[in-house]
């Protein structure tokens, strides 16, 4: 999983989290340096989890660019402001779900889960 969140705190305890279900964690703290870890590692992740208030590229168009560079990877998007649209936003640029913050860890692990099992069938 590439958590990407320019939060510190939030980030850590996203990444103790999923490493705890023994998910590999890659982090990245924008949206630039989500997209270069990404190109790198690329075979190893499938799943993307990013806050979409990012510096440097923000998170729906790192959404786009990812989601084009590797059509199966499960994508959530997640954002504490409260723009209108924002789901359908994170939808139409190719994420699979959207969570709005604040959320409770442990709902978001089962749905990353549920969404890399459903990638599996």
């Amino acid at each position: 999983v590439l958590i990407v969140e320019d939060e510190k705190d939030i980030r850590m305890l996203l990444a103790f989290m999923f490493e705890g279900e023994k998910f590999r964690v890659f982090q990245a703290t924008d949206g630039q340096s989500a997209m270069d870890l990404f190109t790198a590692e690329m075979e190893r992740i499938d799943l993307l989890v990013t806050d979409l208030g990012l510096p440097k590229l923000g998170g729906v168009e790192l959404i786009q660019k990812v989601r084009a560079a590797k059509p199966s990877i499960r994508i959530i998007g997640s954002s504490g402001f409260g723009k209108k649209n924002i789901h359908e936003e994170v939808l139409n640029a190719g994420g699979d779900l959207f969570i709005s913050k604040p959320y409770v860890a442990t709902e978001l692990i089962r749905a990353a889960k549920q969404l890399l099992q459903w990638a599996d069938e």
